[in-house]
């Protein structure tokens, strides 16, 4: 017996059963932002229609919404308003669930001593590489330049660089 002949013996209280874990399942804001980060504006891509028997369509991306993918249709020109699950992206991983590898363990007080060089972001995204001057409580003192002050970074943003 396969799954059409399942559902098709299958009580109406069953049957509304799965519907509501499917769509659980579909409204997953994992899921969707698992989707979501493949697609950008004007990007084509498959998608399947409601119409059960129709093969898949392509369309282009207009616009996206919270839960919903705005295209238009490749072939009609019409305008189509889709969840992001009936959107097919190649090279989408078949399991959402997974969780990426977790972040190595950002660096401690102990793990530096003063004249290390280490190296740092500051908020405006530029690199600045120093010496380590003062170890504080919850900062370290950095010294760029010597013509310059001193940077006061928490441990947790420091990179500590090894001279080989």
């Amino acid at each position: 017996m396969d799954i059409l002949d399942a559902l098709r013996l299958a009580t109406s209280a069953d049957l509304y059963r799965l519907h509501l874990t499917v769509a659980r399942l579909l409204d997953d804001p994992k899921r969707i932002i698992e989707i979501r980060r493949h697609l950008n504006l004007g990007l084509v891509v498959s998608y399947i229609a409601d119409d059960i028997h129709a093969t898949q369509r392509q369309g282009q991306i207009v616009e996206l919404k919270t839960t919903q993918a705005v295209l238009v249709d490749s072939a009609t020109h019409h305008r189509l308003t889709l969840p992001y699950a009936a959107l097919v992206i190649d090279g989408l991983p078949r399991r959402p669930d997974e969780t990426p590898p977790p972040a190595p363990p950002a660096a401690r007080r102990d793990d530096f001593r003063p004249g290390d060089t280490v190296s740092f972001t500051d908020q405006h995204l530029q690199e600045h590489v120093g010496t380590i001057v003062r170890i504080n409580q919850k900062t370290a003192s950095i010294q760029c330049d010597p013509n310059q002050g001193h940077w006061r970074v928490s441990f947790g943003l420091l990179r500590k660089i090894v001279d080989i």
